[in-house]
């Protein structure tokens, strides 16, 4: 009789308060998933290095990956959170342009890791081209203006890489390294300066696994 009674009152409380056996799994329930759908109409670049573009048919919040083609590759320079909006949204995302030619677009990747991009654009920036010298006792890599930069070791590795008007070598090896910078190929050798400016790529052959990357 007991039981009977413990059962009926467990089916009471279960019909009031939607208890569900958590070891049946019906509770679980698993939120929709975004897929990344943005339709560019207009994508500009100011000569002052500002991105701006305007979507349209988004459908749901996913992040505008902001991407520049530098020497090789695509690199990240920056990001906006998406509205999410199907009504046409305005994005502005600041950048540093590289001397001469700069290409850019915008990406997302969805919760599908699917990701979805703009078409690429390009703009010719009229700033002065970047120089570098070795300071500081060797101790740095001295650029005349902002730029992004990467330092490739002997071994083909990448020693260090960012944005900044200067880079610290003073715990780097003696050896060859190759720098990229403005968009630009250059090199030193640590202890000794093998070219301190570089407005096109250097005309001596770079190293093979450089080549390869091209």
């Amino acid at each position: 009789m007991k039981r009977a009674l413990y059962v009926i009152l467990l089916s009471v409380v279960i019909l009031f308060t939607g208890f569900k056996n958590p070891e049946c799994g019906e509770n679980d329930t698993k939120a929709e998933k975004i897929s990344s759908t943005f339709v560019i109409q207009s994508f500009k670049i100011s000569k002052d290095g500002m991105i701006s573009w305007t979507a349209v048919n988004e459908h749901g919040s996913l992040p505008y990956i902001v991407e520049q083609y530098i020497f090789d590759k695509w690199v990240k320079v920056g990001e906006v959170g998406g509205i999410g909006s199907p009504a046409p949204n305005s994005y502005s995302v600041p950048v540093i342009l590289s001397s001469g030619e700069n290409k850019f677009r915008v990406r997302q990747k969805g919760y599908d890791k699917i990701s979805r991009f703009s078409d690429a654009v390009t703009y010719y920036s009229k700033k002065e081209p970047v120089t570098y010298s070795i300071t500081e006792h060797n101790q740095r890599v001295t650029f005349s203006a902002d730029t992004y930069f990467i330092i490739y070791n002997p071994y083909g590795a990448i020693a260090k890489q960012g944005y900044g008007s200067y880079a610290d070598i003073s715990n780097y090896a003696k050896g060859y390294y190759c720098l990229i910078y403005d968009n630009k190929l250059g090199g030193f050798e640590k202890k000794k300066v093998l070219f301190k400016e570089s407005f096109c790529p250097i005309v001596i052959d770079p190293p093979s696994w450089l080549q390869k990357r091209r």
